[in-house]
């Protein structure tokens, strides 16, 4: 038995037609518009050609530390827990957020010495996702899909800052809140997928190719992670958060050497 899939790529054909559209059409706006009119003339001045490239300099740098920072901090807060390497394979990102002695329903948390690193790593990623699209990724986009794309981000940005804000009180173990983090990771992935769409094959191969396989593969592992819950889930869905802090640091050096 075999499964036609052609009008599935027509369907994704078209929409990403319609995205492309869309945006081309947003860009005409603020470039030949009104708005692009008054304002686009002194955007294209040099000196603010010359403070874009040091604001992309400085959104390169936070952004390879970003994706650092969260390795870097989840580690440690794994090494300092009361379960050590192991919780990597059996403790989700969120079990991380809490203190010992947190009571999380019925159930005490007895992980995480260092909570207060995770909900820095995370606010972090609310604060700076959304920049570095704008101020950096934007930048070396070919532009036919940003608006999805810049979406994408925004709701990133917004769901990192909601998980970080978690608290105990409302906190359900395997329930709507692992299943917004997990949203929110998936559509970080996405975010990924859609940037190496709309970065040009011609002038950054290498950043167009990993932003596309780590974007695929974190949202395979993500929606594995939901859809097929096994002894495995916290490892599976680190992968698809860890797809997107390798992606922060490729895209920190990629926008370095933009900016000299």
């Amino acid at each position: 038995m075999t499964i036609n899939i052609t009008p599935l790529k027509n369907g994704l054909k078209r929409m990403l037609n319609a995205i492309a559209y869309a945006s081309q059409q947003t860009s005409d706006y603020f470039r030949s518009g009104s708005f692009g009119m008054a304002v686009y003339p002194y955007l294209m001045h040099p000196c603010f050609d010359k403070m874009l490239n040091g604001i992309t300099a400085l959104v390169a740098v936070l952004t390879a530390f970003g994706g650092v920072f969260y390795l870097f901090g989840e580690h440690v807060v794994i090494l300092f827990s009361e379960r050590g390497i192991t919780t990597y394979f059996h403790h989700s990102v969120l079990e991380l957020f809490f203190p010992i002695g947190t009571m999380l329903g019925e159930y005490e948390n007895k992980i995480s010495n260092l909570p207060q690193v995770m909900r820095a790593a995370f606010s972090y990623q609310g604060y700076l996702f959304i920049w570095l699209y704008f101020l950096g990724i934007y930048r070396i986009s070919e532009r036919r899909y940003w608006v999805l794309s810049a979406l994408l981000a925004l709701c990133f940005s917004i769901g990192a800052f909601l998980v970080s804000d978690l608290n105990s009180a409302s906190y359900n173990q395997g329930g709507l809140h692992n299943f917004g983090a997990s949203l929110t990771f998936l559509i970080g992935n996405l975010t990924l997928i859609m940037v190496g769409f709309d970065i040009s094959s011609a002038r950054y191969p290498k950043f167009k190719r990993r932003s596309l396989w780590l974007g695929v593969v974190g949202s395979i592992a993500i929606i594995v992670s939901m859809t097929l819950p096994t002894i495995f889930t916290p490892l599976i869905e680190r992968v698809g958060i860890y797809s997107i802090m390798l992606w922060e640091i490729f895209a920190g050096f990629t926008l370095l050497k933009i900016s000299k």
